[in-house]
């Protein structure tokens, strides 16, 4: 078991080792004043008094330094008992903290015949207390004349002993374990919360180094869990699929995800940034869109899915959908902004694609439920305008007359079936075929109907062969080059045609929605040199019935039906334009083989005429069918005619050897055209059966072939064609 004195000394406290050494040190300097007070003259005594005061004082600032600084008040009041009881030379001790509180306040005699000194304790330049000492020398002058005898070597050595002895005290009770809780508080201050601070034998400056491993394992614990909080934001912040951002409020990107950077096409958020300088101006397609957002977020704070144009690194346009928030500061002032973003370019194709698609079917309904009545009233027109003109003779204004309606008449057919066309309610005959042969005749035919103001340029040089309908791709390039030309019409200018080649790799953008896949394409380029057009009438140019045109030169199908045929080919239609400075269209069209003949036509010179065979005929509408009358009986055929299936089918049950061929209405009531060409085969096998529509969404050329039926004649049909037809028929 430990002696007591062992444990005392073990167990030390900064107080008690000040005390023990102060009261030696006091007990010397005594000793010395005495003697020193009495080997010199009055005036060197006061010389003496003060300058033992001002040792006094500089030692009592070290020694209340800590205590001032620690609020330690204990330790304060116990130090100053010290001085007050250890010595008659100090007799008051006034102690003030930083605030001018006064703690501790204690003056033995009046203050007149007592030397006060001050000392201002300041630590890290602010001021931590005040400490005022009262000073008696009474005594001092007392024992200077009774220890006169002491020696000046004495108190030379006793001198040496105090420095000695108060150095030695400092550093080991004071000075070291300060040294090294300061170098700990170093090394946690670092960073370095693995190696706690090693105890000290003094309790106070334990209770300290107690105190700061408990704060460093506190601080350890939180940086750990401020580091995993850290992790996780930075996994949802690089790993988000969605743009995450944060800007000034003047447009200068802060920060961005690597999510953000691909949008835009940036290898890096870093680059991102540094390329992004002002959003306004380098993200933003219309600046003034952003204005708007900061004046919304100004009064409600924030703004959900915005939808906004922004420019893409390579140029190109996207469409984004923005949600944003404004953050303010402790002074609820706006500071910047952040908030997330999507790319939904490709979506919002795909919603236009519907609503296009919308479109059309609603079109190709419409077209659909009066095609049919339509052309038979066409039909009508056709063949008494037809049959005017067999008999109008010399007269040329009423030739005039009737080519004038036959023409207006063929404007109304082809309205209709362009109708059907872009709405594909119409049969498309798909064939291979060079694109060069049939924009080579649509050209022979543009120049002849376009004004001598507006010159053509022509560059064909595809030997693409492309699959598709030879009479859609005619009317797409004619209804591109009539668009063109309208648009250069007032003040003339260059229409040119280029036709090429191009190979479509695999290394394309893919933030283009639209993209081609990879493979060979034949190129067709109109661009012409006319009035442009704005973003606003770009983004409407394929809308059916959307014209900027007067009424008179344009319906608004012709860029329709265009759309239609690229999108039925797998193509695509790319459109440039700015107001004033003319504007290209670039179709892309899949070729499928480079190396194809020019496709050879057949050409009927003269129409056909019958040798007494007998048609029989039937149809609802009395004018079509009085028209197909008079069309057969002159040219040589017997024709009887019926109103109904059933009249018909009874009539050739009567007599199936006497009919040469059956000429049968789609469209009628109780019995339709497939129905009685089902039964008259029946009746008789062998009969050629020609069935008319003015248009059925039931039957097409292949349902027909099957049933039986020789051709399908698409309402109205012209005279020429009608006897062809009946030609090959009974041939």
């Amino acid at each position: 078991m430990d002696s007591p004195s062992f444990n005392l000394f073990r167990r030390r406290s900064i107080a008690r080792d000040l005390a023990f050494g102060l009261t030696c040190i006091v007990i010397l300097m005594t000793l010395f004043l005495s003697f020193f007070y009495q080997m010199l003259s009055s005036k060197k005594l006061a010389r003496d008094v003060e300058i033992k005061a001002e040792e006094v004082m500089s030692e009592a600032g070290e020694m209340f330094f800590l205590p001032l600084y620690n609020f330690d008040n204990q330790t304060l009041h116990h130090i100053a008992r010290v001085y007050l009881d250890g010595t008659d030379f100090v007799r008051g001790i006034t102690v003030k903290n930083e605030y001018g509180d006064v703690l501790i306040d204690e003056i033995n005699g009046s203050t007149d015949t007592l030397i006060r000194k001050n000392k201002v304790l300041t630590a890290k330049n602010r001021e931590i207390g005040t400490v005022t000492f009262y000073f008696s020398d009474q005594k001092l002058r007392v024992q200077q004349r009774e220890k006169i005898t002491a020696g000046f070597i004495v108190i030379i050595v006793l001198l040496m002993v105090i420095l000695v002895a108060i150095d030695l005290f400092m550093h080991l009770w004071l000075t070291k374990p300060l040294q090294l809780l300061t170098v700990g508080i170093r090394r946690i201050a670092g960073g370095d919360y693995t190696q706690p601070l090693p105890p000290a034998p003094q309790l106070e400056i334990n209770e300290i180094i107690e105190e700061v491993n408990t704060m460093a394992g506190r601080i350890a614990e939180q940086k750990k869990q401020l580091e995993d909080s850290e992790k996780r934001y930075r996994s949802i912040f690089e790993g988000s699929m969605e743009g995450i951002f944060q800007e000034t409020l003047a447009g200068t990107l802060l920060t961005a995800n690597p999510a953000m950077a691909n949008i835009f096409g940036y290898n890096s958020p870093e680059e991102c940034i540094a390329r992004c300088t002002d959003t306004g101006r380098d993200l933003w397609v219309h600046g003034d869109q952003r204005r708007k957002l900061i004046k919304e977020l100004g009064q409600h704070g924030f703004v959900t899915n915005l939808h906004a144009e922004m420019h893409h690194k390579n140029g190109g346009i996207l469409t984004i959908a923005l949600t944003v928030r404004l953050v303010r500061d402790k002074d609820d002032r706006p500071d910047y902004i952040e908030g997330m973003l999507s790319d939904i370019t490709g979506r919002q194709q795909m919603e236009d694609d519907l609503r296009q698609a919308q479109k059309m079917e609603a079109i190709g309904t419409l077209a659909g439920g009066i095609a049919h009545d339509f052309n038979n009233i066409l039909s009508a027109m056709f063949g008494y305008i037809e049959l005017a003109q067999m008999r109008v003779g010399d007269n040329i204004k009423l030739k005039k007359y009737l080519a004038a309606s036959l023409t207006a008449a063929r404007r109304a057919r082809d309205l209709v079936q362009q109708i059907l066309t872009f709405s594909r309610k119409a049969d498309q005959q798909k064939k291979p075929f060079p694109l060069a042969v049939i924009v080579k005749e649509a050209c022979k035919l543009l120049r002849s109907s376009i004004p001598a103001t507006v010159e053509i340029t022509k560059d064909l040089q595809s030997k693409a062969v492309i699959l598709a309908d030879p009479t859609q791709i005619h009317q797409l390039v004619m209804n591109l080059c009539t668009n063109s030309y309208q648009a250069m019409e007032g003040s003339g200018g260059t229409l040119s045609i280029h036709l090429y080649d191009k190979e479509i790799q695999d290394d394309h953008d893919s933030s283009d929605p639209e993209q081609l896949p990879p493979g060979m394409y034949a190129v067709l380029e109109v661009t012409d040199t006319g009035c442009g057009m704005d973003e606003a009438v770009r983004g409407k140019i394929f809308e059916p019935y959307f014209t900027t045109k007067s009424q008179e030169k344009g319906t608004g199908l012709g860029l329709a039906l265009v759309h239609g045929i690229v999108s039925n080919c797998k193509g695509k239609i790319e459109v440039s334009s700015t107001p004033g400075s003319g504007t290209a269209f670039r179709i892309f069209l899949p070729a499928i083989d480079r190396q194809a003949g020019p496709q050879v036509v057949d050409v009927v010179s003269s129409v056909p005429r019958g040798k007494g065979q007998t048609i029989m005929l039937v149809d609802d509408e009395e004018p079509v069918r009085d028209i197909m009358k008079n069309f057969l009986e002159e040219s040589g055929y017997i024709v009887l005619s019926y109103s109904s299936g059933r009249e018909i089918l009874d009539a050739l049950k009567a007599g199936p050897e006497t009919c040469d061929l059956l000429i049968t209405d789609m469209a009628m009531p109780k019995m339709t055209g497939a129905e009685i060409a089902r039964e008259a085969l029946q009746i008789r096998p062998d009969l050629p059966v020609i069935l008319c529509t003015g248009y059925s969404a039931d039957l097409n050329q292949q349902q027909a072939m099957e049933i039986g039926i020789h051709v399908v004649l698409q309402k109205p049909v012209q005279r020429t064609r009608f006897l062809r037809t009946i030609y090959q028929a009974l041939a």
